[in-house]
């Protein structure tokens, strides 16, 4: 019997001589190449009796294609970034690939290294999900390898470009606010060197300016995306008395860290204050009270991108279907109180 250990050592030329062919021929069998029947009866016989497996790289030198997909994202560990990380996984494991994550954390520096370690890895795609890169560089990619863009509405590149409508989904969540009352509306933006965080406060702006509301400097907050900078940004709009009836948090990370803040300073939501957010994550459903927001289909941003990067490498062009922002009313907001 073979051991485990010489299973892992097994090569193409231990096979060949067990069947008595050309180490050739077990190479066209490995790789579907035609060979006569006879041949091809004996050679599979023979790898199946020694549990011969090629490596992935093996193959993939043959073939040309290493069936991965390098995807960048800003931050692998956002809830927002893992839903569409779903989605991507969902498609390329059933279309026989594989996907290669990395995270830039909003660095530019970083998003060039992971682009240079897809390229060393030989990825057959790129996904990149917002980021910094610049684009004449995302051009360059474009005109190399087949490249999918999500969220970077303001480039033009020769490549799928997945985007959705974040000012007016922040154009809506700032009107079901006013129409609730709310005039001292305040907004806890992402950073404001992504595209995404300056479309939604131009959407809070517009929709304020659009119902001849004031919007006070203080009231413009900017954080990172994640709940601790809204906590802060919120302790520090009511230890300073800046008067507000609601939030509007650039996602619904941020919005979960108002909440914090404003339970800590013995406000209740929706009673004292109104919150909303902006994603529509899975746990925003379930905390208390649930979380009115802008649903943007994560996972089937992700579905989308992964099916376009497939169509792509087998030299089909890319079909990207609309997708829709909506806002979901829950119970974190309420009319105002007069």
């Amino acid at each position: 019997m073979t051991s485990v250990g010489s299973e892992r050592n097994l090569t193409i030329r231990d096979v060949a001589q067990r069947a008595g062919v050309s180490i050739s021929t077990v190479s066209r069998v490995i790789n579907g190449k035609k060979v006569r029947d006879e041949l091809q009866v004996n050679v599979q016989r023979v790898l199946d009796e020694m549990n011969f497996r090629p490596s992935a790289v093996a193959r993939s030198m043959v073939r040309g294609r290493t069936q991965t997909v390098g995807v960048l994202v800003e931050d692998i560990s956002s809830s927002y970034y893992a839903e569409m990380i779903k989605g991507i996984e969902r498609i390329l494991e059933r279309t026989g690939h594989h996907p290669l994550f990395k995270s830039s954390h909003w660095n530019l520096q970083l998003e060039e290294e992971a682009l240079q370690v897809f390229l060393d890895h030989n990825v057959d795609a790129i996904v990149v999900v917002g980021g910094l890169i610049s684009e004449s560089r995302l051009q360059d990619l474009a005109a190399r390898m087949p490249l999918v863009l999500v969220g970077r509405g303001g480039v033009s590149v020769n490549a799928p470009t997945i985007n959705l409508d974040q000012r007016g989904g922040a154009y809506g969540a700032t009107r079901h606010l006013i129409e609730l009352g709310h005039r001292q509306i305040v907004h806890i933006s992402g950073p404001l060197t992504q595209e995404d965080a300056v479309a939604r406060r131009v959407g809070y702006q517009d929709a304020m300016h659009d119902h001849g509301l004031e919007v006070r400097p203080d009231w413009l907050c900017e954080g990172d995306f994640l709940e601790t900078s809204a906590f802060r940004a919120t302790m520090h709009l009511i230890e300073n008395g800046t008067p507000f009836t609601a939030i509007f948090a650039g996602n619904d990370q941020m919005a979960l860290g108002a909440n914090l803040a404003l339970h800590r300073k013995g406000l209740r939501v929706p009673d004292d204050v109104s919150v909303v957010g902006f994603d529509d994550l899975p746990v925003s459903a379930y905390v208390v009270p649930p979380l009115t927001t802008i649903r943007q289909p994560a996972q089937q941003v992700g579905e989308l991108a992964a099916h376009a990067a497939v169509a792509l490498m087998s030299g089909e062009p890319a079909q990207l279907a609309p997708l829709e922002l909506k806002l979901i009313v829950r119970e974190s907001t309420r009319a105002v109180r007069r």
